[in-house]
């Protein structure tokens, strides 16, 4: 088996892997994506599967789902960081 290229991949004492699915609501405007996907490589997050999708040409609104695996503490992280840049944005 392949290491692992990031430490927070690591299963610890304190939790197992999960895989989990996040569904992010935000302005469809250029860098959002970006801004999204560099938190989880500038972390060493692994993304399993991504998917973009315009939901309201009126409102301007796109839904990105996103499919990670990590520890709870990652997932917590990543939940935390995400509500970051929505808020941001």
């Amino acid at each position: 088996m392949a290491k692992p290229k990031s430490a927070y991949s690591i299963p610890t004492k304190t939790g197992k892997l999960d895989t989990h699915i996040f569904v992010v609501w935000v302005d469809n405007e250029a860098g959002v994506l970006a801004r999204v996907v560099g938190l989880f490589s500038g972390r060493g997050y692994n993304i399993e599967s991504l998917a973009v999708a315009e939901v309201d040409q009126t409102k301007n609104i796109s839904r990105i789902t996103i499919v990670t695996t990590g520890t709870p503490q990652v997932i917590d992280q990543i939940k935390l960081q995400l509500k970051k840049i929505s808020s941001c944005s």
